[in-house]
């Protein structure tokens, strides 16, 4: 009965790669699976959208953008964030 099992669940992973996706596309996030933000696959046409926004977005002229926040610097804290004083006596 086991031999079955295996055998029927090797077939369902075999004819899953052939119909052109990927087992794990069916696999939820918090499970291991693609994540929400995980580019489109070759070959569709969101992949050529893609592309297109990528080559856009690299000849765009960026020397008028903002410059961006240095991440390895720490982030000033609000008066209503900063640490309570020690109690004094």
């Amino acid at each position: 009965m086991a031999r079955l099992l295996v055998l029927i669940l090797a077939a369902a992973f075999l004819a899953s790669c052939a119909s052109g996706r990927n087992v794990g596309d069916y696999i939820p996030v918090w499970a291991g699976g693609l994540p929400n933000n995980a580019p489109p696959r070759p070959g569709t046409p969101e992949y050529d959208e893609y592309q297109r926004n990528l080559q856009v977005e690299a000849a765009r002229d960026k020397s008028k953008d903002p410059p961006k926040p240095n991440a390895d610097a720490p982030t000033p804290l609000l008066p209503s964030q900063a640490p309570a004083s020690p109690p004094t006596r």
